[in-house]
C-alpha cells in the first residue's frame, strides 16, 4: 500500500519534470527555428 502510493506520486513527479524539461527544450529550440523562417522568408 505505502509502495503503491509512492510509487504514483514518484510517477507523477517524473513526468512533471519531464514536461517541464520537454516546454523548456521546446521553447529554446522555437525561438531559434521562428528567426531562420523569418530571415528564409526575407531572402526569398
Amino acid at each position: 500500500m505505502i509502495i503503491r502510493e509512492f510509487g504514483i506520486k514518484d510517477v507523477r513527479y517524473v513526468n512533471y519534470r519531464i514536461a517541464l524539461v520537454g516546454e523548456t527544450a521546446i521553447r529554446f529550440l522555437s525561438i531559434p527555428a521562428q528567426e531562420s523562417i523569418v530571415s528564409y522568408l526575407e531572402f526569398t
